[in-house]
């Protein structure tokens, strides 16, 4: 801090102050007196250790920031290493010098909507705004935006707010002094007085930090203007390796309205080579700036002058010749520089405009920078960043220019982990080879830095619930990339159990570990377009189907598994169209499609995966129905039934074998009845073929389904109902199999209407039923001491009414509902569905062998005894799948290949015609509204 220690008494007359600013008693001893020199900081102050600093605490309103009191001429590297190194502030990826507005006015709705639009990209980017501090005029506005944009955030210290401000004009300073006894830590209490009635300004409670600059004056503002700007050059030119923005951190001048303090700022800043936005429409001299810059020809002084006494009369009106001057020359030399110059109007404020404003601005100062001007790859990380395709497009994408592979690497992973498809697609189309790209180190960064932790959570909480071949494929996959960066850890256990992954089969499809890290992270426009680039679409579509449905089960979020089952359906959907483009095209081709696997799929065909991960419509499709007619494949979704008829069977013939037991002659007959009736049902799956019949089929067990889960709903109130009863008419019935009749069999029959004839005291029938329990009669009720029935009436017949009316009204009604739901969700896909069903019929009947019984039992025990054999020899020769062929480029991937090029054409084109449709209808709806 700076103290002076000359008494210069000042002009006014008022001996008892000095030309500083403060009072004769506010020096220290010592303190010289003249009255002739010209009070000057450097030689009429001297330097002392800061007495103010630390933590800063706003009385009555809970907010906490850091606080130090620091020369005017304090070094600006020292300064940042305080703020970095003591304060613990992470490097900023950039910086927004805010100014203009000092005094207090009303901020219009449109510019506190731009101020909120400016407070989220630096919360998001990780920049640092620079304010002036105080609490009062614009910088009281952004410490409000600050707070409204934090509110409802996790965390505060996302958006740091510096305020610069002048010591010599903060209000209540003295609160903020540490005393002399105090060491380490010190917490000032601050007190915001706005009502006080003084030319200082409060701090604002709102900024994060703040750096109060003293020269050694009292009353003088503007005075940290140096300090300010010499600590934004310093930021602008100091390298930082892992910058975003080709080793600088980029700094942007955000003006709205302002005087003459923001007009020498945007002069210093403009001469500092630091880019500029200037709000029209604002006021002042922004709106000054803003009509000279869109003005035409040459400048001249005059038409400076006719601006400013346009926008500032009042200003104007007071300053000298000279000072008026100045002004023209501050703007003249800003206007000289248009490429440093941003301007945005205030009734175009709109969500994208601030973001769009300050890229194109870093942009323009970036690309006409000496330095900088041919460092493209700063460029493009610089619109990467901002996400500015077109500028990219338009600019360094240019016929001009020819790019290599490697060139684009840098930013190609940069893209990748910022999920920007556009620019992934734009760097494709110029050069960038994918394959070259996707090395080990490139995948095993992805995978293990930039993956997520939940995802791979849930992966294997999929692997382990479904024990899924692909899952477990994918898992292992993943483990292995998150793995290979941990080789301090190798033990020889860790590495047999985890890298159970051939190397060579991953390395050898990057392009499709490449998409499964995008889908598993539900990518969805970054996983399209590298969808594009793969081998074997048709496949890839549909193992990511199996993949995101899989993954939604396990979800626990409803929305990211809402996410999961939308992009699975999207990739079915693109999975039939390619198809049925190819099948179109080339049948035979086709059906080769239908049985291509890959190993990076874990060996799976594109019918196991479209099985597995019962796309309907995919198997539904015309080619697909085809294809089954004429092959063979493997499952049976009715062995159990088929299971359960021959063991009945069996039984059935062992008990008939023993004749001389008369019991067991008849237990046998009893079991072939049962027998008889599994295997008639079974023939219901023959009727499946049938086009009308096959989808009553599918109603009826899904109909099964919902009565099994309203069995659950009915055994509470059956339960319920039936031991009140048994409770209430009866007294220690010990036979179990009439307990259950009382319990369950007739409140369950009671549900269909059949009233129980025992709760109603005037009716009851004492021969139908025995007090002693020795007869196969139901027991008697409970009687009272004249012989009489003692259960109450009045509970027992309005139990059964309210009984009989839940069950028989309410949830046989319920049941109803449930299979009309049933009924028509399967109707309305019901081609569809059948065609799903059906191809589990062929595959059961395709895949049996032709012998005929009992010839082919020999078969059977053929087929075991070699699959006993092969397990003894332990030797397995694996033929590599036909993606791993040494001709990998064969004739149905390229066919695939053209195919998916012809049906992407179609859906763009289709996307175009839509949205100029669109177009169409607005610009028909526009003259009818002109009409009117």
């Amino acid at each position: 801090m700076l103290i002076c220690f000359f008494f210069l008494f000042t002009l006014l007359g008022r001996d008892n102050l000095c030309k500083c600013g403060y009072s004769k008693s506010q020096h220290i001893e010592g303190t010289q007196v003249n009255n002739t020199e010209k009070w000057s900081y450097r030689k009429h102050t001297k330097e002392l250790p800061t007495d103010a600093f630390g933590d800063i605490q706003f009385e009555n309103l809970g907010k906490r920031g850091k606080y130090i009191r620091l020369s005017y001429d304090t070094d600006s590297e020292m300064l940042y290493d305080l703020m970095t190194q003591h304060w613990h502030l992470k490097n900023p990826n950039l910086v927004i010098s805010v100014t203009g507005g000092a005094k207090n006015f009303a901020l219009k709705p449109r510019m506190r909507k731009i101020f909120s639009r400016l407070i989220y990209i630096a919360q998001s980017k990780g920049a640092w705004i620079f304010t002036g501090g105080t609490h009062y005029g614009l910088m009281k506005y952004i410490g409000e935006v600050v707070r409204d944009n934090t509110i409802s955030r996790s965390s505060e210290e996302n958006v740091v707010a510096i305020g610069i401000a002048a010591w010599g004009m903060i209000s209540n300073r003295d609160s903020l002094i540490r005393s002399s006894d105090t060491e380490g830590y010190y917490s000032a209490h601050y007190i915001m007085d706005d009502l006080k009635r003084d030319p200082l300004y409060c701090l604002d409670n709102n900024h994060t930090h703040l750096l109060l600059v003293d020269n050694g004056t009292h009353g003088y503002p503007a005075i940290e203007a140096k300090l300010r700007t010499q600590l934004e050059k310093y930021i602008s030119e100091r390298v930082i390796p892992d910058s975003n923005y080709g080793g600088k951190i980029p700094i942007v001048c955000f003006t709205q309205g302002g005087g003459k303090e923001t007009l020498k700022a945007i002069n210093v800043a403009i001469k500092s080579k630091i880019p500029c936005i200037v709000v029209e429409g604002s006021g002042l001299i922004a709106d000054v700036i803003a009509s000279l810059v869109e003005a035409e020809g040459t400048l001249a002084s005059s038409s400076v002058k006719e601006r400013l006494l346009r926008y500032l009369p009042h200003t104007v009106s007071r300053l000298t010749e000279e000072e008026t001057e100045s002004w023209i020359r501050w703007i003249k030399e800003i206007l000289e520089n248009p490429h440093l110059l941003t301007v945005i109007k205030i009734e175009e404020a709109g969500d994208e405009i601030v973001s769009n404003a300050i890229s194109f601005a870093l942009y323009k100062a970036f690309s006409t920078n000496e330095q900088d001007k041919d460092n493209w790859n700063g460029q493009l990380q610089l619109l990467l960043e901002w996400n500015q395709l077109d500028l990219a497009s338009d600019e360094i994408f240019t016929n001009d220019r020819r790019w290599e592979s490697a060139d684009l690497q840098d930013v190609m992973f940069i893209a990748l982990i910022k999920d920007r498809p556009k620019f992934v697609r734009l760097f494709l189309e110029n050069g960038l080879n994918l394959r070259k790209f996707l090395s080990k180190e490139v995948l095993t960064e992805l995978f293990s830095n930039n993956f997520s932790s939940l995802v791979f959570k849930n992966l294997q909480i999929a692997k382990n619930s479904y024990n899924d071949a692909l899952l477990t494929f994918v898992w292992k996959m993943v483990e292995d990339f998150r793995r290979s960066i941990k080789k301090e850890d190798k033990n020889g256990k860790d590495e047999t159990e985890i890298r159970l992954l051939d190397e060579s089969s991953i390395t050898r499809h990057p392009l499709q570990a490449l998409f499964i890290w995008s889908v598993l992270q539900n990518k969805k426009e970054l996983s399209k377009v590298i969808w594009e680039q793969t081998r074997g679409c048709t496949l890839a579509a549909l193992g990511a189907s199996k993949l995101l449905k899989s993954l939604a089960k396990v979800k626990n979020d409803i929305n990211a598994a809402g996410e999961s089952e939308e992009l699975a359906n999207e990739y079915e959907t693109r999975a039939v169209e390619l198809f049925s483009e190819c099948y179109s095209s080339d049948e035979e081709l086709a059906e080769q499609l239908l049985t291509y696997s890959c190993e990076a799929w874990g060996g799976s065909n594109c019918l196991e995966l479209a099985v597995e991960a019962k796309d309907q419509q995919f198997i539904a499709q015309p080619g697909v129905q085809w294809y089954m007619n004429g092959n063979k494949y493997f499952s049976d979704l009715w062995n159990i039934m088929d299971t359960l008829g021959i063991f009945y069977f069996i039984t059935g013939i062992i008990f008939r074998l023993r004749s001389s037991n008369e019991n067991s002659w008849y237990s046998g007959r009893v079991i072939f009845c049962l027998d008889y009736i599994i295997f008639t049902l079974r023939l219901i799956h023959i009727f499946t073929v049938s086009r009308n019949l096959g989808p009553k089929i599918i109603m009826l067990q899904r109909m099964m389904i919902d009565v099994f889960f309203f069995l659950f709903l009915f055994g509470v109130w059956m339960v319920a109902f039936g031991v009140a009863r048994q409770g209430i008419l009866r007294k220690n019935e010990y036979r179990w199999e009439w307990i259950f009749r009382s319990v369950i069999y007739e409140p369950y029959l009671a549900m269909f209407g059949q009233y129980p004839d025992d709760i109603d005291g005037t009716t009851y029938n004492f021969d139908r039923c025995t007090f002693s329990g020795n007869e196969s009669k139901p027991l008697c009720v409970e009687l009272d001491a004249n012989n009489h029935p003692r259960f109450p009436e009045w509970i027992t017949i309005p139990l059964v009414c309210i009984y009989m009316l839940s069950t028989n009204i309410l949830l046989v009604n319920l049941l109803v509902a449930m299979f009309g739901y049933t009924v028509g969700s399967v109707q309305e896909n019901n081609d569809q569905v059948w065609k799903f069903q059906r191809y589990f019929l062929v595959q059961e009947y395709g895949s049996r062998l032709t012998i005929p019984f009992p010839f082919v039992i020999f078969a059977y025990i053929y087929m075991v005894m070699k699959k006993c054999f092969k397990c003894c020899c332990k030797k397995e020769c694996k033929e590599p799948s036909i993606c791993c062929s040494k001709y990998e480029d064969n004739e149905t991937l390229a066919w695939e290949a053209v195919m998916k090029e012809n049906y992407l054409v179609k859906i763009n084109s289709k996307a175009n015609d839509s949205s100029e449709e669109m177009a169409h209808r607005f610009r028909q709806l526009d003259m009818k509204v002109f009409c009117f």
